[in-house]
């Protein structure tokens, strides 16, 4: 048998079930090379480059901690199941400092190449292997630096 609830008693479960907006939670997000980052905070900006027909995208967010630290988290996330997702984390003292490591982040970094074959071409294939690596490490930094102007338009116009 179930009873009608009240407004109050409906309020009370949807708020349960959906943390309210600006809530802070539990986060935990794996970086490259060091312990996960564990910390309790509020989401503060979030952006995402995802572009159909591109094989990766990144995702950005910027959170505030119970401690009046800030967190930037930066996620790259590839389309195809055979490929490994990564993300990193930094704290801050100043949202500032999070802005600068924004713009001094290299998208050039997370372009991953094939060694393999290498040790026996010729100069001829290893110079054209090298070019098409540039331009897509090129292309890695055109796409992160879209992402960074969008994301700082979208705060310059909420403020």
């Amino acid at each position: 048998m179930s009873f009608p609830m009240s407004a109050d008693q409906q309020q009370s479960v949807h708020s349960a079930e959906m943390p309210s907006v600006g809530s802070a939670s539990a986060n935990r997000i794996r970086r490259l090379g060091k312990r996960p980052l564990v910390f309790n905070g509020t989401e503060l900006a979030m952006a995402m480059s995802f572009t159909p027909g591109l094989p990766y995208w990144y995702e950005l967010n910027v959170f505030r901690t119970d401690q009046q630290k800030f967190v930037l988290a930066i996620k790259l996330f590839y389309s195809s199941e055979d490929e490994i997702d990564s993300s990193d984390a930094w704290e801050f003292d100043t949202l500032a400092e999070v802005f600068d490591a924004i713009e001094a982040y290299d998208a050039g970094r997370d372009v991953r190449f094939d060694m393999g074959g290498l040790s026996d071409a010729p100069a001829a294939a290893m110079a054209a292997m090298s070019m098409s690596l540039r331009a897509e490490v090129e292309a890695a930094r055109a796409h992160f630096a879209g992402l960074v102007g969008e994301f700082f338009k979208q705060l310059e116009d909420a403020a």
